[in-house]
């Protein structure tokens, strides 16, 4: 007679078994990325040249990356956004031959909302970057099929709605990205908690499918964030609402996973609650390094393995063999990249330590798109940089998928403080949960409490960090303020700026502290207690 762990065991054997051809091409790739990537391009400008924006851009004329850049000149979101709205209004072919399937939702670093159009060709490019990445993590933990999987599902917080031609907006859930591949069979080896709207029940209801399964073998999220928020509850033993929380989760577990769950919170690790853990994937880049460590201490049992650079816009890298960073994800989109000189090169092009911007072409109709991240080269693949997410870029701050820039800052500082007064926004990520402090210099005798609160709620009509503050994975905005006006303000960023590498000519005010080592220089030149006077 099967077991469950037959079954899930049979699953992942049949989905490796159907990668072998998948896996080959992508090796191919790796070995002569400048011409996988420029058949790739002419693939989907052919694919695409008959629809409106194909026509716009004289599709049918470009013969090679270069005419590309000639023709088609780089987009932000803002810049692609009427195509889109006439996408989700004409019934004819606008930013590609076939019609989106939905267009999924991403604020992206803006308060703008963005709907992306998610395409069966865009499907299936993210579907074979997915593919080569879960093989390759098989390969290297194949203990990985020994149990149940955790992949990272969030209630979706807004409801579903309907573009003026008929088109979804926003996916039914994550699973909807599978739909179609092999990657699909997998769904069977996953738990897939209750995906309630409400915030609380999902993610006690997820906590509890957690906990009680003591076969987990994977758990794969994006942030490290994401996955201590959800797990915090167990390991903080001085919060009321988490003993609670804990109680409850007694209260319906059989008696040897509540001893289990016991011994996890006495000892602050969860080896005996999940003995069979095999792996961790999460990001281990930029901003999520240090999380990712903190957590990593608590599954000693486990490998920690980085996740490529994976947008709503698309995927970037893929995480595939060994050595730091993950290679660029050159069978699935096309891929530019802007340095310092501003000046776009392909893929082929990138040399070790080169810092660059993304951008996006891909079968979704976005063409040219800055994605607005950074990557770093630190390896190779073949001939296939291998690269490491730097963070956002010089102007927008995402620690934990916040994604707020400092046109929305700006903007969120002025609604809360007066015309006279100054202020930026600090991300403290020393904490758990990381948290943003506003510094402020103000006449005004509105206390900090309030201000705060003013603020942090103007904040989270960016769908991104009200996203990230419901799941807990950003705690509330603290205040501190500044004596001596916008000048001590000023002369305190200055010093913060000169203190990690900035020359004094090139420091300008900003409303939003995006590098990190500036922003923990700040706080540490201004660090007192609550609610202080600096």
């Amino acid at each position: 007679m099967q077991t469950d762990g037959d079954v899930k065991r049979a699953l992942w054997q049949s989905f490796i078994d159907s990668t072998h051809a998948v896996l080959d091409q992508w090796q191919m790739q790796c070995e002569q990325p400048e011409q996988a990537q420029e058949r790739l391009l002419l693939g989907m400008l052919s694919a695409n040249r008959d629809c409106a924006f194909g026509r716009a851009h004289d599709f049918a004329g470009i013969r090679n990356a270069s005419d590309f850049r000639n023709k088609v000149p780089t987009h932000t979101y803002a810049q692609l956004q009427p195509w889109v709205e006439q996408a989700q209004h004409d019934s004819g072919a606008v930013l590609t031959t076939s019609p989106p399937l939905f267009f999924e939702r991403s604020s992206g670093n803006s308060a703008l909302q963005k709907h992306i159009p998610y395409t069966r060709d865009f499907l299936a490019q993210l579907q074979g970057a997915l593919t080569v990445w879960l093989a390759d993590m098989y390969r290297q933990v194949p203990e990985i099929s020994h149990g149940s999987g955790y992949w990272s599902m969030s209630p979706p917080l807004q409801q579903p709605a309907m573009s003026a031609n008929g088109i979804p907006i926003g996916s039914v859930s994550d699973l909807q990205y599978l739909q179609g591949s092999a990657i699909a069979g997998l769904a069977g080896t996953l738990l897939i908690p209750d995906m309630a709207h409400d915030v609380v029940h999902w993610r006690r209801q997820t906590l509890l499918a957690l906990v009680a399964d003591a076969d987990l073998s994977i758990i794969s999220v994006w942030s490290p964030t994401f996955l201590s928020s959800l797990l915090q509850p167990l390991f903080d033993t001085e919060n009321p609402e988490s003993r609670q929380t804990c109680d409850w989760l007694e209260a319906m577990l059989p008696a040897p996973r509540k001893q289990a769950l016991r011994h996890a919170r006495a000892q602050g690790v969860f080896t005996e609650l999940w003995p069979r853990l095999a792996a961790v994937s999460c990001w281990m880049d930029g901003p999520s390094r240090g999380y990712a460590a903190q957590l990593a201490a608590r599954f000693p049992q486990a490998r920690w393995l980085p996740k490529g650079l994976f947008a709503t816009e698309g995927v970037v890298s893929v995480p595939f063999g060994e050595g730091a960073g993950c290679p660029l994800a050159i069978g699935s989109h096309y891929l530019e990249f802007v340095g310092d000189d501003g000046l776009p090169k392909g893929a082929h092009s990138l040399r070790m330590g080169e810092t660059a911007q993304v951008l996006l072409t891909t079968g979704a109709g976005l063409y040219r798109y800055a994605l607005g991240d950074r990557v770093r080269v630190v390896g190779k693949q073949g001939d296939t940089p291998r690269v490491e997410f730097v963070g956002r870029s010089a102007s927008a701050c995402d620690l934990v998928g916040e994604k707020l820039d400092e046109q929305l800052v700006e903007g969120v500082l002025a609604q809360c403080i007066d015309s006279s007064d100054s202020a930026c926004l600090i991300p403290d990520s020393r904490n758990t949960p990381p948290h943003y402090v506003a510094l402020v210099s103000t006449s005004s005798a509105i206390p900090c409490e309030v201000l705060a609160n003013d603020i942090d709620t103007a904040l989270q009509g960016s769908f991104h960090y009200g996203h990230a503050r419901t799941l807990g994975q950003l705690g509330p905005v603290r205040v501190r303020l500044v004596s001596g006006g916008a000048q001590k303000l000023a002369a305190l960023l200055q010093r913060a700026a000169e203190a990690t590498g900035i020359r004094a000519g090139d420091v300008k005010p900003r409303a939003l502290i995006s590098r990190l080592d500036t922003a923990n220089a700040l706080l540490a030149i201004t660090e007192e207690p609550e609610c202080p006077h600096v």
